[in-house]
């Protein structure tokens, strides 16, 4: 008997899963599921709207002219009829553009508070129930869009508020459950539920708004809502705080996580403003985390714009084509962070010169592939190959600027990643407007080039100004003083390090 019981115990240690791989699994799905629930509505905005109505607009006949030597991808005039399935809107670009930009408007809002509120409700009620929220909120879009653009916009801000608070709250998760020597690779891992989630989203939704499933377009937030409902329980039930609230870590996980984090009691809240605000480096971080995102937002909500009306591919192939760049993002991001990893651990290069090379590579890169893109015309093949080596290079950017909020500031990065993030989202507002006024006169080639030159800029002048200011060395005001007193009487160790991005 006594036997048996020794081979089971045995058994079990064999088959243990470490629980930091269940975080990571499950903050990947979280992730996963806020970015289907976030650009879904980018491809089925191509279906909602009319576009037959908007032929009749005095700009419009530059939909069929632009590229005719593509219009054997599809033939637009039947698009309507024939595929895109769902009532129709007539919406114009500048209400599309609004539409799109909207969730931002509510996201920036709570994204500071988020942050603020991890240390009072914790990480697992604020990332789950951000993502709860949303999802609910993403059922109603369809009975929103039936009674009218303006009720679509206001569900959009109310998504944009809930989820505001999931990163400032994954990241503070990721400082309790990634040891020093493998945040960099879990923090990439759960980041990689972004440009996956895009992934899914974008053909899935594609090929449902062309199927008569629940009315077309309308089944693709019915679906993706209640994917997210279904991780909510997991994550209920699976999701512990912190590695000493869960009950069934083994003691040698624990060890191990808890002699790979800095040890401190984090007894006041004398956070430095003043010198966060005032700091150079932290400028830098700001600047570069907003060129990013000015880019990667305005192709999260508008490239299956511009790949059905420039390029006249259909919505199938529209949804998948603009899927595939990002499983190259997700592939290089994973790649630079092993890289990186790497060359820090070998000390062959600084870890600030480590940083600069890969935000260098990740916005610079793409800034040149626009560029040619911007030459290549009508070539549809050769823009597609483009726009997914501009994604590959820009997966660099997850090892770059990124990871500087916990390089230069361990105890407070939690706070500055909820200013770099408040600050650069607000390009979610921007880019899509910009789009939307821009291309309102028509959807040409020019008015998309002048729109892929704005961008160009954007993202030189964001990388160069990091390249230059940017520091990962801890900052005079990046370590919290220790209150040694407090630290022995509580014997708990409090981790506020960041290591995700967006």
């Amino acid at each position: 008997m006594i036997p048996c019981k020794i081979t089971c115990i045995k058994s079990m240690k064999k088959w243990y899963v470490p629980k930091r791989v269940v975080f990571t699994i499950l903050s990947f799905f979280g992730i996963f599921v806020s970015y289907v629930t976030r650009v879904n509505l980018s491809v089925a905005m191509v279906a909602m709207v009319n576009v037959t109505e908007e032929s009749t607009r005095n700009v419009s006949h530059v939909l069929s002219d632009e590229c005719p030597n593509l219009n054997h991808w599809k033939n637009v005039t039947e698009v309507d009829d024939k595929e895109h399935l769902g009532e129709k809107y007539n919406w114009d670009p500048k209400v599309q553009g609004f539409i799109l930009s909207s969730f931002y408007y509510g996201y920036v809002v709570t994204q500071m508070p988020g942050g603020i509120l991890c240390d009072k409700l914790g990480a697992k009620v604020l990332f789950g129930g951000g993502i709860c929220t949303t999802c609910i909120l993403y059922l109603f879009i369809p009975l929103a869009a039936s009674w009218g653009a303006r009720y679509v916009i206001a569900i959009r801000i109310l998504q944009g508020l809930a989820e505001g608070l999931t990163f400032p709250a994954i990241t503070f998760a990721v400082s309790n459950w990634a040891p020093k020597p493998e945040r960099t690779r879990i923090s990439s891992l759960i980041g990689m539920g972004m440009p996956l989630g895009n992934l899914f989203a974008m053909p899935i939704s594609g090929v449902l708004s062309s199927v008569p499933l629940f009315g077309g377009w309308p089944s693709t937030f019915y679906l993706f809502g209640t994917m997210g409902f279904v991780w909510f329980v997991f994550w209920c039930f699976f999701m512990y705080e912190t590695p000493d609230h869960h009950p069934y870590i083994s003691k040698e996980e624990f060890a191990y996580i808890q002699q790979h984090k800095d040890s401190k009691a984090r007894t006041t809240n004398n956070t430095p403003w003043r010198d966060i605000l005032t700091s150079v480096p932290m400028w830098a971080v700001v600047v570069a985390h907003f060129g990013h995102n000015y880019a990667f937002l305005m192709f999260l909500t508008d490239l299956p714009t511009y790949f059905s009306r420039i390029l006249h591919f259909d919505l199938k192939m529209n949804g998948t084509l603009s899927a595939l760049p990002y499983v190259l993002q997700a592939t290089s991001a994973l790649l630079a962070s092993c890289i990186a990893d790497r060359l820090r651990a070998s000390n062959r290069l600084s870890v600030t010169a480590i940083r600069k090379l890969c935000n260098s590579i990740g916005l610079i890169g793409p800034a040149i592939c626009l560029l040619l893109i911007i030459m290549s015309g009508c070539r549809s093949i050769q823009i597609v190959c483009l726009f997914c080596l501009a994604l590959c290079l820009n997966g660099f950017a997850y090892s770059g600027y990124r990871a500087t909020h916990v390089d230069m500031s361990p105890d407070f990065s939690g706070i500055t990643f909820g200013i770099t993030n408040t600050i650069s989202n607000i390009s979610g507002i921007i880019s899509p407007m910009i789009v939307g006024y821009i291309t309102y006169s028509g959807e040409t080639v020019a008015n998309w080039s002048t729109v892929f030159y704005i961008t160009c800029a954007v993202y030189i002048g964001c990388a160069l100004f990091y390249a230059v200011f940017a520091s990962a060395e801890v900052q005079p005001w990046g370590v919290e003083k220790k209150d040694t007193k407090n630290e022995a009487e509580t014997g708990k160790i409090y981790f506020i390090e960041d290591a995700m991005g967006r």
